[in-house]
């Protein structure tokens, strides 16, 4: 028998440890780390976010220390939704 319980929590922290993606919520900020939520501040309702999301694309294979790869996840998983976000939710 598959003990599920624990994987959720165990797959959570791999991905957040790989740098991927974040559990971070940009349009509440639930979720987010004081650095993240810094980030969401300066972003959110800014001009440029396309720009900004093109550049920091453009810097995933660059070979880098894992806690930069991951705070660029950070700001790659914020961008994106700030750019999906409707202006009104912002």
């Amino acid at each position: 028998m598959c003990d599920v319980f624990g994987k959720e929590d165990t797959m959570q922290k791999y991905v957040e440890e790989m740098g991927s993606t974040s559990l971070c919520k940009a349009s509440d900020g639930a979720g987010c780390s004081d650095k993240e939520k810094e980030f969401i501040a300066k972003w959110k309702g800014a001009e440029g976010i396309e720009a900004q999301l093109t550049r920091l694309q453009g810097m995933t294979g660059s070979s880098m220390k894992p806690e930069l790869k991951k705070w660029l996840g950070q700001r790659l998983n914020i961008l994106k939704q700030l750019a999906a976000a409707p202006k009104e939710e912002l």
